[in-house]
């Protein structure tokens, strides 16, 4: 049985869980494993769908459901079954592409359904930066979104500049849907389901466990990251984090590149120092 103040921990992969490089630190793994040892439940939350989470959850052996796609997607490993937690009713999607087909060139826009990605189109930079990654990212181009086949769509991203990021976010601020979106890097927009979150997905996993969202424990990077953040009993932001995930976050930690992960288990998680405060 687990004595552990904090029994799940959840951790966001890009620009928390591993370097630059995409390589997990050694410090890091070593911590998941002796939080685990003592009882504790780790798992992945991130906006990856899982081709592309794939490497990380084999890496550490995770055993929990896995929250895909910002928690549309769960991915259970003890089955092997990703199971679509909500999707984009087709009517909405096609008024939502039809904006967004009006932002021009200022917006790349890709459809993720379970098993594949669509887009009408991909910029040279954009195909170029993805050709090593073509085993985890399964794009196809179809000439019109008509031709888009009629399979469960789980989100809709729209990949642009950083200056264009507050236009995206002003347009979404003013949409009557029900949706959600989120910022999940400097170059990634993402459109969810309603409802759609990690914090949601996080819950949903606990209680699963007959765990309360009190004992979760919770870091990350950005902004797709505050809903798990903000419901976790513990959190924490590595200090490369977005700065409205800093002041959300418990704790501040170091930065992805100095094993913040590893930081946070440590000091907080498998023996905590001091008392939570509030960020």
């Amino acid at each position: 049985m687990s004595m552990l103040n904090y029994t799940m921990f959840v951790s966001d992969i890009d620009g928390t869980l591993v370097t630059q490089t995409k390589n997990i630190p050694v410090a890091n793994q070593q911590s998941i494993s002796a939080f685990r040892e003592q009882g504790g439940y780790f798992t992945l939350a991130t906006g990856r769908s899982y081709l592309e989470a794939k490497r990380f959850i084999q890496e550490l052996k995770v055993d929990l459901p896995v929250i895909l796609c910002n928690g549309a997607v769960l991915f259970d490993p003890a089955t092997k079954e990703l199971k679509a937690v909500s999707s984009v009713e087709r009517g909405l999607l096609f008024r939502l592409l039809t904006q967004l087909e009006t932002w021009g060139q200022e917006v790349e826009i890709f459809i993720y359904s379970l098993d594949r990605i669509y887009a009408t189109r991909i910029s040279p930079p954009l195909q170029e930066a993805l050709k090593e990654h073509d085993d985890q990212f399964p794009l196809e181009l179809i000439p019109t979104y008509d031709d888009l086949p009629d399979v469960p769509v789980i989100k809709v991203v729209a990949v642009a500049a950083p200056h264009t990021m507050p236009k995206l976010h002003r347009w979404s601020d003013s949409l009557n849907y029900p949706l959600e979106t989120v910022q999940s890097s400097e170059n990634f927009f993402e459109i969810l389901p309603g409802g759609t979150s990690k914090g949601n997905a996080m819950e949903q996993i606990a209680k699963r466990y007959r765990l309360t969202i009190d004992q979760c424990a919770a870091i990350g990077d950005h902004l797709n990251d505050l809903s798990m953040v903000r419901k976790a009993g513990l959190s924490a932001a590595v200090a490369n984090a977005h700065p409205e995930l800093i002041q959300a976050a418990h704790h501040v930690v170091p930065s992805n590149e100095e094993a913040g992960v590893s930081h946070f288990l440590n000091q907080y998680v498998i023996h905590p120092r001091t008392a939570v405060q509030g960020g």
